[in-house]
């Protein structure tokens, strides 16, 4: 039986008070136990035209459900807001 593939929303780029790091954002979880589960786990954006970023689970962050998302490129700002999938 195959694992089923989870979706999240991407809510901010991961910042500081003098920086912003477009490689890594903060993806909030649909369930808030399912955050532990996926470290680790890849997470793929797609965009319309068939565009796609492929990232990686690499923390959680907070305890309402939030994980950190390392991507291999720079993740664009219109896409904030948008969902992800991802493959446990």
């Amino acid at each position: 039986m195959p694992k089923s593939e989870l979706s999240g929303t991407v809510t901010s780029f991961r910042q500081s008070k003098f920086k912003q790091d477009s490689y890594q954002t903060i993806v909030q979880l649909a369930r808030k136990e399912d955050a532990g589960k996926v470290l680790g786990a890849r997470v793929v954006w797609l965009r319309k035209d068939g565009v796609r970023i492929l990232g990686r689970v690499v923390a959680s962050h907070g305890s309402k459900g939030a994980v950190r998302v390392r991507w291999k490129r720079g993740f664009p700002p219109q896409a904030l807001g948008s969902q992800v999938k991802i493959l446990p």
